[in-house]
């Protein structure tokens, strides 16, 4: 089960814990439980969260607080880009429309993903010219 992030400026990692199903409660079911001593970090260097229904402190959650973020609690974006306030950053999704149906999800990953290469596409050009 993911517990945070690594990295200082970006994404470096993310910190995570084994898990297992306990024993059954009253009702029967089991619980999951963490394993104790089992931390690990996973290297990464780009993160998709998957959100639930309910909007949360997204600024506080990602602990930058120059995301925008509607009276709604979604993400603001460009949404031409889909890119946040946050240079590089890019969402889609519920995270941005609320909760909504699974086809635009798709829809919107696709949009998403071709604004990030992009973008991508870009940075290597501009990188490329500054190193002649």
């Amino acid at each position: 089960a993911p517990e945070g992030f690594e990295g200082k400026t970006k994404v470096e990692g993310v910190r995570a814990v084994r898990m297992h199903l306990g024993l059954p409660d009253a009702t029967g079911r089991q619980q999951v439980e963490a394993i104790a001593g089992s931390d690990f970090t996973l290297k990464a260097d780009l993160v998709i969260k998957a959100l639930g229904f309910d909007p949360e402190d997204l600024p506080m959650m990602f602990e930058e607080a120059a995301l925008s973020v509607t009276r709604w609690g979604t993400l603001k974006v460009d949404h031409r880009s889909m890119m946040t306030a946050l240079p590089g950053v890019f969402a889609a999704g519920d995270i941005v429309r609320g909760a909504s149906l699974v086809v635009w999800g798709i829809r919107d990953g696709r949009d998403v993903a071709e604004q990030i290469a992009a973008f991508i596409d870009a940075d290597h050009a501009r990188m490329a010219v500054a190193a002649e």
